[in-house]
């Protein structure tokens, strides 16, 4: 009688074990994202050459708002987020960028953005872009103007 309880209880311990490892997978490969600390560009939108973005940052807390701002700008300026990238072979890289920054994926449909990103050329209308002319642009962070001179009075935006 042991023998066949023992037996039952393994069967058992494999069959909850076979619907519980998928569940546990998915949520640990969510969590894992969610963590990553790497940021991610979830939509976009664009009318002419103005982008709307929607970042998460995957991680849980941002503790400079600014160094942050920089990376999101770097990584448009290199068209290097995972998921999406800018089509470019058309019209260029955009001309101003305005940013919604949430600290995950899914505080997106339920949460106000964790911060806002503006990036915008001082001049409009002169055909500037993000890229190649950055230094003719000025960075926002909810709404308040954020320098981006250094010491010998140049525009650094990263590094």
């Amino acid at each position: 009688m042991g023998k066949k309880r023992f037996l039952s209880g393994v069967v058992l311990c494999v069959i909850i074990l076979a619907f519980v490892l998928p569940f546990g997978t998915v949520k640990y490969e969510e969590w894992k994202k969610d963590h990553s600390g790497i940021p991610d560009l979830i939509s976009s939108s664009s009318m002419n050459r103005d982008y709307s973005l929607t970042v998460a940052a995957n991680r849980g807390s941002i503790d400079d708002k600014e160094e942050f701002a920089r990376e999101i700008i770097r990584m448009c300026q290199e068209n290097s987020f995972r998921s999406v990238r800018f089509s470019t072979d058309l019209e260029g890289y955009p001309s101003s960028l305005d940013i919604d920054v949430y600290l995950r994926e899914k505080d997106i449909d339920s949460e106000e953005p964790f911060f806002k990103i503006r990036f915008t050329p001082m001049e409009f209308d002169k055909g500037y872009d993000i890229k190649n002319n950055a230094d003719k642009y000025r960075l926002y962070i909810d709404g308040k103007e954020i320098s981006c001179r250094n010491e010998n009075g140049q525009t650094v935006w990263y590094g």
